[in-house]
């Protein structure tokens, strides 16, 4: 297995805090070979570790990049050339993508049968979904600025999140 986004994001994670992986090892109740492994790309960064750090270090980053390498989808830490995670240019960019995603929404018709869809309209309908994932990327790295630089617990707001979902009837419990 090559390393990946996710790897590189718990080594990351580990050296800011000041740990080393056999202190990490000790914290998540895994051998410091395990760790290694994880950190280096030959295991998949396991869902404890991305838990650890979202709980205990506020830190969304490896279970954004963790999800995404077992999924293969799904958004990620914008960390290119082109990105300011300065919250308010994530707060300006988040808001900007909301705009597109909402008109790109708005201009397309979903109440046509699947089976009817000119292919014309399925194109403005795929760039309206591609709106609206640049629309859910943006929100995401905005929920995740704003809970580290605020202190706001990423783990504790989508716990909050969640129970409301269940409250209002839209989830299972």
């Amino acid at each position: 297995m090559k390393r990946g986004r996710a790897a590189d994001a718990v080594k990351e994670a580990r050296q800011k805090t000041g740990m080393t992986q056999q202190q990490l090892s000790f914290e998540i109740y895994e051998s410091r070979e395990s760790v290694s492994h994880q950190e280096n790309g030959r295991y998949r960064v396991q869902p404890n570790i991305s838990k650890y750090f979202a709980e205990k270090h506020n830190n969304p980053w490896v279970a954004l990049e963790a999800a995404a390498e077992y999924t293969g989808w799904g958004p990620v830490k914008l960390d290119g050339d082109a990105v300011d995670l300065h919250r308010a240019s994530v707060t300006m960019k988040t808001r900007e993508e909301l705009v597109e995603a909402l008109e790109a929404i708005e201009s397309v018709c979903v109440a046509n049968h699947p089976r009817s869809i000119r292919e014309f309209d399925k194109q403005r309908l795929e760039e309206a979904m591609m709106q609206a994932i640049d629309a859910i990327v943006a929100l995401t790295q905005y929920v995740a600025v704003i809970c580290v630089d605020y202190g706001f617990s990423w783990w504790k707001m989508w716990q909050k999140h969640r129970a409301k979902l269940q409250a209002k009837g839209f989830i299972r419990q």
